[in-house]
């Protein structure tokens, strides 16, 4: 039976996270790559999914009822799971009524929740896997899902020590095209942190500030600053949408292998959704 990664729950009376309707496509590619991911790899290595945004597990769909599990509790929910599961967030409400839902529905799973900042977080996360994994250097998949551009670039840099996958929501319209003007300031540093340098402030362009060229502009630099930790991206990006039509975020997946690509690119095809890029 093929995973359904689209799965409503009832309402349990703790936190959820409300979000729009558009998260149901970014679940359900989430979901089919933990599926294939776990699928091809389970008796290859032994797998750790990491989730640095995780929210209380439950999401409920803006002006609807409609409640369904989000990344941490999806990935959980896999015909073939993860060895060990490491989650974060920095609201210590969502971070204890996950915990709540895991204790509940995943008492069997291996797992750590953390309430921290996901920019230091990162610090802790390898350091204290169970002891076994330190031995067997397993194969990770993160799944990085902030609201804004707080992703520090250091983040990425420490996850890239190990042989991580990388799945991450870049709010390049919803927050880099929105606030352009503050981060574009010589004294604002959130660009300089989001592509672990100020070096990008000597290759923009004044055509490149125009808002359609400054969004191609933040994907390509964070790309070409990946490639040199070893990660090949994937060539086309999922483009997140509202219900008005207009772009809000990228998903953007990154891997040190052909295989990740492969298993993205089987995701990117077996979607029903148009995948495009800018």
């Amino acid at each position: 039976m093929k995973f359904n990664p689209i799965q409503y729950v009832e309402n349990d009376g703790l936190e959820v996270m409300e979000v729009g309707n558009w998260a149901q496509k970014k679940y359900k590619l989430v979901g089919k790559y933990c599926d294939i991911f776990t699928s091809g790899m389970k008796n290859k290595w032994d797998l750790v999914y990491i989730d640095l945004f995780s929210g209380p597990g439950i999401v409920k769909i803006k002006e609807s009822p409609t409640l369904l599990k989000n990344s941490a509790l999806l990935a959980m929910s896999l015909p073939n799971s993860f060895h060990h599961y490491v989650l974060n967030d920095h609201s210590s409400s969502a971070a204890s009524s996950l915990q709540t839902r895991i204790d509940r529905l995943h008492s069997d799973k291996s797992y750590k929740i953390y309430n921290e900042d996901a920019n230091k977080v990162v610090d802790k996360i390898f350091d204290e896997l169970p002891a076994y994994l330190k031995l067997s250097k397993p194969l990770f998949f993160a799944f990085i899902d902030p609201f804004s551009l707080n992703l520090h670039f250091d983040t990425i840099k420490k996850l890239s020590c190990q042989q991580v996958d990388i799945l991450v929501l870049h709010a390049l319209q919803m927050d880099g095209i929105r606030n352009m003007g503050h981060y574009i300031k010589d004294n604002n540093p959130k660009l300089d942190l989001f592509f672990g340098s100020p070096n990008w402030r000597t290759r923009i362009t004044e055509e490149q500030v125009a808002k359609s060229k400054f969004l191609k502009f933040l994907s390509d630099e964070f790309d070409e600053n990946i490639r040199k930790l070893g990660y090949k991206a994937a060539m086309i990006k999922e483009r997140i949408t509202n219900n008005q039509g207009s772009g809000i975020y990228y998903l953007s997946f990154y891997s040190k292998h052909d295989r990740g690509l492969e298993f993205f690119e089987k995701v990117r095809k077996g979607n029903n959704d148009q995948f495009e890029l800018f």
